[in-house]
């Protein structure tokens, strides 16, 4: 990377870490009406979607005792899975008002977690070889303007064994113009940013399969599963709220013509032994 890649890069992602901790405080409030948080320490398949809790049982096994981080880790439901299940977990993410939030959430939780604010794509922190696991979750790639720093830094931070388990919304949603009762292409599938929201300052990434699955695989993971799942429930079409959906209908493709791609993109990346 060029020293103006990387100095746009540091600059793009510093604009949509003012904007979070801008939002946060309102943020906040809707996870508290939701109430996910609360529930999964306990229900720690909540913390999850796509078929990343799977995942995480398949390969990386049981979570007690095991080294664990969550990158941009935001709301930081996996997080408070992860620690439910025994996992020692680290906490990541580069809004300072999110990590806040999920602390507090934390100690009223009772949980232990240790937290960090830091840009995924330099976790300078964390020494090498120490996690046996890294998560990262819906939302996470759409703020992250250098994959292949992420991947460097995934790869790095991970034991050797250890894996990289994901799930984000899928490429193949990011064409579309908003709405469910039709489909009409809003972009091309291989433009991917990044798109500027003038309003908030934002700046985002529409990444394809190959960009993310390739620059995975030259940081040196092994691709050992991709998932590519549907939505669970109406509410992916509804809003922000991660309480029930309302309209069921809309998980039949003939009512909404988008659920007939797959919502969500599931991995299990492995750092080779």
């Amino acid at each position: 990377m060029t020293d103006t890649t990387a100095r746009r890069t540091a600059e793009m992602h510093d604009a949509n870490r003012r904007s979070w901790d801008h939002v946060s405080g309102w943020w906040a409030e809707m996870r508290d009406r939701d109430g996910l948080w609360r529930r999964c320490p306990e229900e720690p398949e909540l913390g999850f979607a796509g078929g990343a809790f799977e995942l995480i049982g398949s390969f990386a096994g049981e979570m007690e005792g095991k080294k664990v981080v969550v990158i941009g880790s935001g709301d930081n439901h996996a997080a408070f899975a992860l620690a439910g299940m025994k996992a020692r977990v680290t906490s990541i993410d580069i809004s300072e008002r999110q990590l806040e939030t999920a602390s507090a959430r934390a100690d009223k939780l009772g949980l232990e977690i240790v937290f960090a604010r830091a840009d995924a794509t330099d976790l300078e922190a964390i020494t090498d070889r120490s996690f046996d696991l890294v998560c990262s979750t819906n939302g996470f790639f759409v703020w992250i303007a250098d994959l292949r720093g992420v991947f460097r830094e995934v790869r790095r931070v991970l034991k050797p064994g250890g894996y990289y388990v994901f799930y984000d919304v899928h490429p193949f949603q990011r064409p579309w113009k908003d709405g469910t009762r039709t489909v009409e292409v809003d972009k091309p599938y291989w433009q991917t940013g990044p798109f500027i929201d003038e309003k908030e300052g934002t700046f985002e990434f529409n990444w394809t399969i190959g960009d993310i699955l390739n620059t995975a695989a030259d940081a040196g993971l092994v691709l050992r599963r991709i998932l590519e799942r549907p939505a669970g429930d109406s509410s992916f079409w509804e809003g922000t709220s991660y309480l029930p959906g309302k309209n069921g209908g809309l998980l039949d493709w003939k009512e909404n013509p988008r659920a007939a791609l797959p919502v969500w993109l599931s991995a299990a990346l492995q750092r080779p032994v």
